[in-house]
């Protein structure tokens, strides 16, 4: 088919909605937004009926294999993430790396997937939370040089322990490769956390999480993230991970284009039992989460205030923008992948939309 109209949408773009206009797709990439389209004769036309017509919702932090991460969720909106990998044997962490390779190069989908991170293993054993401590290892210069090597441009985000002996050689050496040294798993204290952020470190791992917290006489790692402006810091928003009034003070205390929303979902994964809305290990301990984007999204607008064009932005722009691809995703612009989510205003998805392929629909 030469081009594909989405009509009669809430066209959401970066700073406003547009109510009644047209999408263009041609080629899987956005041509045109315009109230005034008329779809050409002969074309495929989806009527969105006055849903909410989004940029495709990204995910830096999700857990599972990509064809089942894909399969699970472009159902709620998902259509390109970043996976994330648990501390493990460097051999399975290289086989994983090979095998997301191959998925990218083979599969229709797989330029959606934007990478891998890696949670560890140079993290605190006190703060390692659902990481297994046997593969938490010492920084290691010569060891992470051959991980990023071994990688080969895949390995987007490493979490990291500041005031582990030697991890500020490994933040520089990071930077010095372009993958962001995220802060994370981590029992600093204030001034080690912000040596660490002014070694290079520009991103926090499921802030309130697995880091040491604010106290009236140690502000922490949370107190770092939370007062560095250049740090991003992402967030789970189950209500499960993080209590709702802590969003608040994130959104009091950062500015909007500095928060992204994420999953840190296990759902790909099913290697756990799923106890009130989370998966937890046998003793309890939360091991991830069971979220999708769009129930992140609702939590954000429905349950906290914030605008739907600022939340958009947290799962899509933000996201894109920390990992530097919103030349081609992260909003709808002309030229930029035909990454779309159609969605109700009860946040039901109604259709999903990989570089211009249905990759999921429901009855509009």
């Amino acid at each position: 088919m030469d081009c594909i109209y989405i009509k009669n949408g809430r066209v959401i773009l970066k700073d406003q909605i547009v109510d009644g206009a047209t999408v263009t797709i041609n080629g899987g990439k956005v041509a045109a937004i315009n109230k005034k389209m008329a779809p050409k004769k002969g074309s495929f036309v989806i009527d969105a009926k006055g849903c909410f017509v989004s940029p495709g919702f990204i995910d830096c932090h999700i857990h599972g294999e990509p064809e089942k991460i894909f399969f699970n969720e472009a159902r709620h909106g998902t259509t390109a993430f970043v996976i994330a990998e648990s501390c493990a044997p460097l051999d399975h962490i290289y086989k994983r790396a090979a095998g997301i390779k191959e998925f990218i190069r083979k599969h229709p989908y797989g330029p959606n997937v934007l990478g891998l991170r890696f949670e560890g293993p140079y993290i605190s054993k006190s703060k390692a939370g659902a990481q297994d401590p046997d593969y938490i290892r010492s920084p290691n210069a010569k060891e992470l040089s051959s991980i990023i090597r071994r990688c080969s441009g895949l390995l987007k985000i490493m979490t990291i322990a500041p005031e582990l002996h030697g991890a500020l050689p490994l933040v520089r050496l990071l930077r010095k490769d372009g993958i962001i040294a995220s802060i994370g798993h981590s029992d600093a204290n204030y001034e080690k956390a912000v040596e660490g952020i002014d070694a290079g470190i520009m991103h926090a791992t499921h802030i309130f999480n697995a880091m040491s917290s604010l106290d009236r006489r140690e502000p922490g790692v949370v107190g770092a993230v939370l007062s560095e402006e250049k740090v991003v810091a992402e967030i789970i928003l189950d209500f499960i991970h993080v209590h709702k009034a802590l969003f608040g003070l994130l959104l009091k205390l950062k500015r909007r284009d500095k928060i992204i929303i994420i999953t840190d979902s296990l759902a790909a994964e099913g290697i756990h039992s799923l106890v009130g809305g989370a998966y937890r290990f046998e003793d309890g301990r939360l091991a991830g989460s069971s979220l999708t984007m769009i129930d992140a999204l609702k939590n954000a607008v429905k349950n906290c205030g914030v605008a739907l064009e600022d939340a958009i932005n947290m799962i899509t722009l933000n996201p894109a923008e920390l990992l530097g691809v919103e030349g081609t995703k992260g909003s709808i612009a002309a030229g930029k992948d035909a990454d779309i989510v159609v969605f109700s205003k009860e946040f039901d998805v109604k259709m999903t939309m990989i570089r211009g392929k249905i990759a999921y629909s429901c009855k509009l």
